[in-house]
């Protein structure tokens, strides 16, 4: 199984298209979910979650200017870590899952929604959010397919699974046994509460750092190093 299975044949495309809108251009697209949540004992919750998720977010698309030689800046920011399996087990709630799915995709991330619990609710989240401008080819949902088939996907980067705490050791078993990419592991062990989804570095799991380079005596930033180049 590959993961065209889910976003299609022009999944690398529209990934990189989302990823690079940029954390407040998608936050801003996911916001307007927040009037039109499926109905659950949970909404008023999920909102005030889902915006605090959003907030934080648009906060990680600063720009850190690096320290560098004469003629060359360096900038430091944050990008998409890669595609994000969200999962569960019956011991779960759409308040958790609802975070998960909006901080993987605040950071640019594609997504499947590996639905085990919560299905109908699943499914309306995620027809809303294609309702509001998140691609097809960006958030897909799985109901047919075992856990052991989706973590053997070859470009799986992450996972962020709503389970309990003495569940994560299988878990971390079976990303041990994977061949390739390495995966990293961004877990809710608290559905009721969503105390690591609320943590400050929780979001940071869903995103890697990258540098840019730009030579601007290339293009004319430093005369006075070409005047000394020239005279040399």
């Amino acid at each position: 199984m590959s993961d065209n299975a889910f976003f299609g044949s022009e999944a690398a495309a529209v990934f990189e298209t989302w990823n690079r809108r940029g954390f407040d251009e998608r936050c801003r697209v996911l916001e307007a979910i927040l009037e039109q949540l499926p109905v659950s004992g949970e909404q008023d919750k999920q909102i005030r979650l889902i915006r605090v998720l959003l907030d934080r977010a648009r906060h990680m698309g600063q720009i850190q200017q690096m320290p560098g030689p004469t003629g060359e800046s360096n900038e430091l920011y944050l990008s998409a870590r890669g595609a994000v399996l969200v999962t569960c087990t019956e011991w779960t709630s759409a308040l958790a899952l609802s975070g998960q799915v909006t901080a993987a995709l605040a950071c640019g991330n594609p997504v499947i929604l590996h639905a085990t619990a919560e299905v109908e609710w699943c499914e309306r989240f995620v027809a809303l959010l294609h309702q509001v401008g998140v691609p097809r080819a960006v958030l897909a949902m799985s109901t047919q397919e075992t856990l052991e088939q989706l973590l053997a996907l070859p470009e799986l980067a992450l996972v962020a699974p709503v389970c309990r705490q003495s569940e994560l050791l299988g878990l971390q078993r079976k990303l041990a046994q994977r061949d390739g990419l390495l995966v990293q592991l961004a877990p809710e062990t608290d559905p009721v509460g969503c105390t690591t989804l609320l943590q400050p570095d929780h979001m940071h799991r869903f995103v890697t750092e990258k540098t840019r380079t730009i030579n601007t005596t290339a293009v004319g930033g430093n005369a006075t190093l070409l005047e000394l180049g020239g005279t040399a």
